[in-house]
Parts: C-alpha cells; structure tokens; sequence
C-alpha cells in the first residue's frame, strides 16, 4: 500500500472508523509499511468511535496494542480541538513506551510540522491541543480533565486511583477512556477487580476465544481474548486463535513457546491471555494439585502442629501433620474471622485432633496464644521476621520439591500457596507474605514446625 495521494494536510479528519483508516494510510511503522488495521483491532476502534465511555482491552502480549493506541492518540489529537489527552501507567517509563511509540508513528511519517514534539516535556501538539505523559501518582493526576486517557497495563497499577481520577475527570469534556492490558496475575489488582464486574455483568458473552460484556447504559465495553485455566496452554491451535493479530502465527508461537528463557507461567499469561497467582510463581498450579492425596489426609486423633494468621477481618489457621516415613500432610480453615473467632476454632480443632503445638508471630496474635496457653495449649511464638521466614520458606521449597508434602485439596490454602511471591535478598530466599498469600506463610511455619521437632519417643523401661 503506498501514501495516499491526497496531501496529509489537505485532508479533513472526522472522529469516525473511516476517517481513521484514512489517517492510517499515512502512518509509518517499523518496517516502513503503512499502518494496516485489522479485523480484532476494527472492532475495539468502532466501540471507541460508538462513544463507549470506559473501554477495556486485554489482549496477549505482541498483537500490536501499542501501536494501535498511540495511533489513536494522534487521531484525536487531529479531530478534537485543544484536546487533553493524556497516557497513564504504573509508572512513567511504562507511559513513556506509548508515548514513544507515537513518536516514532510521527517521525517516520515525516510528520513532524503536522504534530510538535517536545520530548523534554514528553508532549505531542497538534491543533491547539496536546497529548502528554502523567506520572503514576494520581496526585499528579488531580484536576486533569481529558478529552481521551489512555492507561497501559492496569494490571501492575498498584491501586485504582489513577483510573479513578481520569475516570471522574471525563465528564466535563465528554471524555473517554481506553484501556489496554495483558492478563495480570493478582485478582484483586484494579484490572483484576475491574474484570471481575465485567465478567459478572449480565450481557458477559464467549465468543470463541474472546469474553465480552458491556454495561446496560452501554457507557462501560470489555473485550478480552484469552483461553480459559483448563485449556492446554501448549496446544498452538489453540494459542493462535486466543492470539488475534496475523502476524501472531503459529510459527511465531512457536518460537516463543520453545525459547529457553520462556517459563509456563510467563507463557500462560502473554501468549495465553490466562491470569496466573503471582507475577513469577514458586509453584505452578499443576504441580500443587499433584501432590493432593484422596487417602490418608489429615484425619480425626492425628497429631498435629498449627499456625495461625489473623488480621483484622480475617483467619487463616494452618494444620500440618507429619507421617512416619518423613513426609507431611497439610491442611487449613480459613474464613472472614476476628481473633475471637479464631481462638474459638482452633479450641474446636482441639477436639478433633492432638494439637502438639499452636504457634504464631506474637504482633498478630499475641493475645490470642496467651488465651490458648490459658486454656491448656501447647504455645510457641514464631516470629514473622524475614530471617524465620527464610528458614520455613526453605523447609515448604524442599518439601514440595521432593514430593514429600501432601494436602487433602482445601481450597483457601491452594489460593494462598498458588499466590505466594517469593524475594531472594542478603538475608536469604524467602516468601514474601501479601494479605493474599499470608496462608502460605502459615502453612510454611507449621510444616516446619512439624517436621522441626523430633517425634516422642516411648519411654524405655530397664527389666
């Protein structure tokens, strides 16, 4: 396809699919061909020009979702007068990447006296009107009234301020808002919880390999691609129909897919569309459930060892219970507990099973172990200090590894093993305990503890 043979600034631009084809034929990419848009990226484009307020795109990594928003920033910037667009990310550099790339969309279309770079100010302006990169703080955010903002990679914000404040800044102007992502790996992140009220809308439609939903008012749309958690992420027929740019082919797959460097979890997420439990999982979801055991879990009159984990609006009581070849088995309650609560279940447990130790970090749990020493508990303080933490994290590794721990399938500690998060410092290879994997922590210091202390042994009488 060669330049359009219409001068670029003779041409009047409306905010419409059409209209942006046109400008597209003017744009430049890397390899000096003009800019294609292709079907997948025709239909997120007609939701925007429809006047969809809030738009979320998740889509694997390498489908071009850059490129096609910088684009649209430049477009807007040609048809919206004194535009205020503006381009927000968890951080500035990773705002900086679109906006350099619609830097680049310019300069190599010989652009540059149509939009006014000013690198220094990381502003584009064109037509009265600019676009321009904001730091992650919303603060910095406040008062921003955008006519188009943009937010890249919602899943590594660490809190939804940023899109609150450019989502309560639309209305003034007629705003909206677009956001693009790969699939995160904390669902309780901004993009997780925000997929999540998508997901739970009544018009929520599958569609092949695309999930989406749109609000009844039609002010919210959502598209994502993505295969679901038990398709098998290394079937590439598969992988290719989640991955909708053409140029995502199998053999380009194929070649990420076998890199050395290319890890399942990594994979399952920027190729596969698919949300994983932490950013660089300890564990892979299989691994965990092929060490679950139908027979011979932790059963009534078992001696056992418990950590509990409390906050203010929570419990999570570990139980771990080692067997006589050297492997352990491991379980937990959980539930929406105050201390109190708490205390009153590990009591309960009491009757269920022979409790050798209740253990916890003196900080969280103080009072409660003192109530149960009180009681006829056997206590231990086990402080969460990065140091103890290191020694149990290395214990469950070992464990895991080896096959040597077993669990009977509960629910609430898969959750919080399969989101632990890991830290390799000066003091040692750790956990890192997150409200969303402290019961991983928990169940690392009771398995420890149960396989830390030497079993009973009978008493020897002398005849």
């Amino acid at each position: 396809m060669s330049r359009p043979a219409t001068p670029f600034s003779a041409r009047k631009w409306s905010w419409n699919l059409r209209s942006f084809r046109v400008m597209c034929g003017y744009l430049r990419t890397e390899d000096g061909k003009p800019l294609k848009i292709h079907r997948f990226q025709a239909l997120i484009l007609a939701a925007v020009f429809a006047g969809v307020v809030e738009l979320v795109v998740i889509l694997p990594k390498k489908n071009g979702k850059t490129t096609l928003l910088a684009a649209l920033a430049l477009f807007h910037l040609l048809c919206v007068a004194d535009a205020e667009a503006v381009i927000g990310a968890s951080s500035r550099d990773q705002a900086t990447i679109l906006f350099n790339q619609a830097v680049g969309l310019v300069r190599r279309s010989g652009l540059d006296w149509t939009f006014k770079i000013k690198t220094g100010y990381r502003e584009i302006r064109c037509n009265g009107g600019r676009l321009r990169v904001l730091a992650a703080d919303a603060a910095t955010a406040d008062g921003v009234i955008p006519t188009l903002a943009l937010v890249d990679e919602l899943h590594r914000h660490a809190s939804g301020e940023l899109y609150a404040v450019f989502r309560d800044g639309l209305g003034p102007r007629d705003g909206q808002m677009v956001t693009i992502s790969t699939a995160g790996y904390d669902e309780s992140s901004p993009l997780g919880e925000l997929r999540a009220n998508a997901h739970a809308l009544p018009s929520f439609r599958r569609t092949g390999m695309m999930n989406h939903a749109a609000s009844p008012d039609g002010s919210f749309e959502m598209f994502e691609w993505c295969l679901l958690e038990d398709d098998d992420i290394n079937d590439l027929s598969l992988v290719e129909r989640a991955n909708p740019a053409p140029w995502q082919n199998r053999k380009a797959l194929r070649r990420r897919h076998d890199s050395p460097s290319m890890k399942p979890a990594i994979w399952a997420r920027f190729a596969c569309g698919i949300w994983t439990f932490g950013e660089t999982p300890w564990l892979e979801p299989a691994e965990w459930d092929a060490l679950r055991t139908d027979i011979g879990g932790v059963e009534a009159g078992d001696e056992v060892w418990i950590h509990a984990s409390v906050t203010v609006t929570d419990g999570f009581v570990a139980i771990a219970s080692p067997r006589p070849e050297g492997q352990v088995v491991v379980t937990a309650v959980a539930g929406e507990w105050s201390q109190a609560d708490t205390e009153r279940v590990i009591l309960e447990l009491a009757e269920v099973y022979d409790i050798q130790e209740v253990s916890g970090d003196r900080a969280e749990f103080g009072r409660s172990l003192t109530l149960l020493e009180d009681a006829g508990m056997p206590i231990e303080i086990s402080p969460h200090s990065a140091e103890r933490i290191s020694v149990v994290s290395s214990t469950m590794y070992r464990m895991v590894r080896a096959g040597e721990l077993h669990h009977d399938g509960s629910v609430p500690l898969r959750e919080h093993v399969l989101r632990g998060v890991t830290k390799d410092t000066e003091r040692g290879w750790r956990f890192v305990k997150t409200p969303r994997s402290r019961g991983l922590i928990a169940a690392a210091f009771a398995v420890h503890r149960a396989t830390e202390t030497p079993p009973e042994m009978p008493e020897v009488v002398a005849i």
